[in-house]
């Protein structure tokens, strides 16, 4: 599936902030991009180095481990629906071979469409991917989270941090 979204012309994303915490906490590292912004621990990291890396529209985030959430910003022109069908049918053979799937309605603070897809990751490691699509004003924003089962204790928080901290700019 080659779903492309529309860069914003804005030039160069700045250098995102990494926030101390005096309280103890773990520290986070926060996005202001021209399409978002999000927050998420300073033990992720951005991967640049995606091969359809686009600091406005198309990011992935990396745990310290293996699981990983990706964004695409896109200008709205599918239906949710649409762009999560074409979306699982991607992903579920060449990426998950999903036993279960559970309907999602809510990522975040936001309402669309998504499932959960639990089965083995490339045929081999137990796990899930979350697809969940929704539109705003001008946009249509696709996130997929890819979690593997024994990571799972370790990454379930920071996930749901994020996905709180996410907030689409219209």
């Amino acid at each position: 599936m080659v779903l492309a979204g529309a860069g914003s012309g804005r030039g160069q994303a700045a250098a995102p902030a990494t926030e101390p915490t005096a309280d103890g906490a773990a520290a986070t590292t926060t996005l202001d991009r021209a399409n978002y912004t999000l927050t998420y621990p300073a033990t992720w990291k951005e991967d640049k180095n995606a091969r359809d890396y686009k600091p406005d529209t198309n990011i992935t985030l990396d745990s310290p481990k293996n699981s990983y959430i990706q964004f695409r910003i896109l200008d709205k022109t599918e239906t949710p629906e649409k762009l999560l069908s074409m979306a699982v049918n991607s992903l579920d053979g060449p990426a998950i071979n999903s036993v279960t799937r559970t309907k999602l309605t809510e990522w975040g603070s936001y309402k669309g469409e998504g499932v959960d897809m639990k089965g083995n990751i490339l045929d081999s490691f137990p796990g899930g991917i979350i697809v969940f699509v929704f539109s705003t004003k001008s946009h249509s924003v696709l996130v997929e989270e890819y979690y593997f089962s024994d990571e799972l204790r370790d990454i379930l928080k920071p996930i749901q941090d994020i996905r709180k901290s996410f907030q689409i700019k219209d």
